[in-house]
């Protein structure tokens, strides 16, 4: 794993919302696990990419990024593993909301990481 980047001013925390189509959802996860991974490992500062689905509704999925500046996050989605997931799923998302958030306690930090 890379040392991770510290948060700058210009940080970003966001809440990915995506709709899979139930038809692409088991393709989808591999494409968005695989993502997920190659991110934390290898990026230094995507410093959170934490997926999950709703228990409820298991195409509905949310992923928490934090990525360490705006550079950060340009990087990232130049990336070729970035890439190859957002081209290899445009065809299964019905729906997605980027929502940039601001966290209510700043001081809090999550420290998210794949054991290699």
């Amino acid at each position: 794993m890379v040392d991770k980047l510290p948060m700058q001013a210009d940080g970003i925390v966001r809440l990915s919302k995506i709709k899979v189509n139930p038809e692409y959802i088991g393709e989808y996860l591999k494409y968005a696990v695989e993502v997920g991974e190659i991110s934390l490992l290898t990026e230094p500062g995507v410093l959170t990419m934490y997926a999950v689905a709703d228990k409820n509704d298991s195409c509905s999925i949310t992923i928490l990024e934090n990525y360490a500046s705006q550079e950060a996050y340009r990087s990232h989605i130049a990336s070729e593993h970035f890439q190859k997931y957002k081209q290899g799923t445009l065809h299964m998302i019905d729906s997605l909301a980027l929502d940039d958030v601001t966290p209510l306690n700043p001081a809090n930090k999550i420290v998210n990481f794949i054991k290699e």
